[in-house]
């Protein structure tokens, strides 16, 4: 049965009408979809930048009192214990440290508390802090170790202490790794989870203690294009096929990274389109039924 022209008209709206409809919502579903991943981009950017402020906002001037106390230091040579002692424990409390301390190249140990180890018992030059500290040219935060003898995860701020063009000795504060801990894991669990690794991206904090010490460019191919990214643009977002991970390079020259599951992510994105999809094709279902509808009848009265 042939068509009459009302009829054929009604047709091809009804086409065009369901593949603008098609248009429309392709458009809009990729439109939302992107917006979408641009606000949760933002807001893990937020997140990470405000642990790195806060990081930041300790780390520098706490380097910067450490960094005093070994230009102050110079102007006690040859390093008298009862003119030292008394730099050191002003320098604790002001920087609120777990101690200040001061190795010599001759062996010499001082403390803030005025103690003494013998120098056949405990050797500085032997020590993480003081091996770091002596092959700087300035202030910097040593790897995080176990303190000699407080047994705990510690990190010592360390600065050489200059005297004529040549080092004397390592000056350093040390704090327990929970100071700085508390501060990366005040990233939700639920939320994802936060690490540092230093510059050649060794991870050195951790919520995984067995990713302690291990280096993220000797890791999976995925975790080498991160690193790699990550130093070449200092901060900012990178995706792989699991995570979505934001990064900033803090005052020292370490890494802040902030990694959240792509699926935790976008699960709510992923919800809003999964409705608009639905939606969009009820839509599109209803229209092409009464458009059909509207033919037939109209096929049957004529």
């Amino acid at each position: 049965m042939s068509l009459t022209f009302n009829q054929r008209i009604a047709l091809t709206a009804g086409i065009l009408l369901t593949f603008f409809l098609v248009l429309f919502g392709s458009v809009s579903y990729f439109k939302t979809e992107s917006y979408l991943q641009k606000e949760i981009r933002a807001k893990q950017m937020s997140r990470m930048q405000s642990l790195k402020i806060d990081i930041n906002a300790w780390m520098e001037p706490s380097m910067r009192m450490v960094q005093d106390l070994s230009k102050e230091l110079v102007l006690f040579a040859p390093f008298n214990k009862e003119e030292v002692v008394p730099l050191l424990a002003r320098s604790k409390k002001a920087i609120n440290a777990v101690q200040v301390y001061f190795g010599l190249e001759d062996g010499r140990m001082m403390y803030d508390t005025g103690k003494e180890l013998r120098r056949d018992w405990y050797d500085p030059r032997t020590r993480p802090w003081y091996s770091s500290g002596i092959s700087a040219d300035q202030p910097l935060i040593a790897d995080p170790f176990v303190g000699f003898a407080s047994n705990q995860f510690t990190i010592a701020i360390a600065s050489p202490v200059m005297v004529n063009g040549k080092k004397q000795g390592v000056v350093a504060a040390s704090f327990y790794v929970n100071k700085l801990y508390r501060k990366i894991k005040a990233i939700h669990a639920e939320e994802g989870y936060a690490y540092v690794v230093d510059a050649s991206g060794k991870i050195l904090l951790h919520p995984d203690k067995e990713m302690l010490n291990l280096s993220l460019a000797e890791q999976t191919a995925e975790f080498k294009k991160m690193y790699d990214y990550m130093v070449k643009h200092k901060e900012g977002a990178y995706e792989d096929h699991h995570e979505l991970m934001t990064f900033g390079e803090l005052y020292n020259g370490w890494y802040i990274v902030v990694s959240v599951s792509k699926d935790d992510a976008y699960a709510f994105s992923n919800t809003m389109l999964k409705l608009f999809i639905v939606m969009g094709t009820l839509m599109i279902a209803l229209t092409v039924m009464i458009l059909m509808k509207m033919t037939q009848k109209s096929l049957e009265e004529s």
